[in-house]
């Protein structure tokens, strides 16, 4: 057995904080609102990062899923979902928020999908009204960006960690009435390592889990699946010693105390940091239809 099996056994993610729970009664009273949900995954860990929960209260409605941070995911990876998704007719677009780009694909697509309903409304003789849409997905994946993409001002606020939303809020645009929720996370994250690799993309809380052990596994992720970028970032061969590995790392960063001690906690945070914001390169933890990646 691995020492990345090792953790991951060890590893038991559960974070369903109290507003969460709530926020969820929200959407499910709020859902009859809308025209269409607008679901955002990350694309590094599409699956990991799609709610079955939210999945079984918007089933009846229009739906468009939008995988977000496509600029921080692996390229085979994500043309395999591309692949996938057109195959099984599922509508989706891969966008990166920060382009200017972002506002037109998924605008035109919404508008492709809701197309009945303007359609219906100008037979009964009525002006189309304005498409109202929610706007879903767990922590830190890109709907407050998207809210603001979307609105073309700083409608919501931003913030680079899981929880920043904290209230439902309607945001009027011009073409688009937007539904905004907080991030929302099912309880219980341990199928298929989910709680594991939403740890590593910042949409839990670093604090639930410790920043060693996460460090751990993301090397020994990386070290299987893109050994090339981890020794381009960082230039230090891994032969499986974590351990050794890290006290490495410290010393070349100089994370050191006062006393000359190695800061091992630091140098984690640092990789964790580099893999969360895509220093390291283009990675994605999971696959399509693949067993065995992650």
């Amino acid at each position: 057995m691995s020492n990345e099996e090792k953790s991951y056994q060890k590893t038991n993610i559960n974070w369903f904080p109290g507003h969460m729970a709530k926020a969820l009664r929200q959407i499910k009273e709020k859902i009859d609102l809308v025209d269409i949900v607008l679901e955002l995954v990350d694309s590094r860990a599409p699956l990991a990062s799609s709610n079955p929960v939210l999945q079984d209260l918007i089933k009846n409605k229009y739906y468009l899923r939008i995988f977000t941070k496509v600029d921080l995911a692996d390229n085979n990876c994500t043309n395999e979902y591309k692949k996938y998704l057109k195959k099984h007719n599922i509508p989706a677009v891969f966008v990166d928020l920060n382009k200017n780009d972002a506002y037109k694909i998924i605008l035109n697509q919404v508008q492709l999908i809701t197309k009945q309903i303007f359609e219906k409304d100008i037979k009964k003789g009525l002006k189309p009204r304005t498409i109202r849409a929610m706007v879903v997905g767990i922590p830190n994946v890109g709907k407050s960006t998207l809210i603001n993409t979307l609105s073309k001002r700083k409608s919501a606020a931003v913030g680079n960690r899981p929880g920043f939303t904290k209230a439902q809020q309607w945001i009027r645009c011009k073409d688009i009435d937007l539904l905004d929720t907080p991030g929302v996370l099912w309880p219980n994250l341990t199928e298929n390592q989910n709680g594991v690799k939403l740890a590593l993309i910042g949409s839990i809380k670093e604090e639930i889990l410790p920043s060693l052990e996460l460090a751990n596994i993301a090397i020994e992720f990386l070290n299987r699946n893109y050994k090339d970028l981890l020794m381009n970032r960082y230039n230090i061969a891994y032969n499986g010693d974590f351990n050794e590995y890290i006290e490495t790392f410290a010393t070349i960063r100089g994370h050191l105390y006062p006393d000359g001690k190695k800061n091992i906690e630091r140098s984690a945070n640092a990789i964790l940091n580099d893999f969360k914001n895509g220093l390291i390169g283009k990675i994605s933890l999971e696959r399509c239809e693949v067993d065995g990646w992650f």
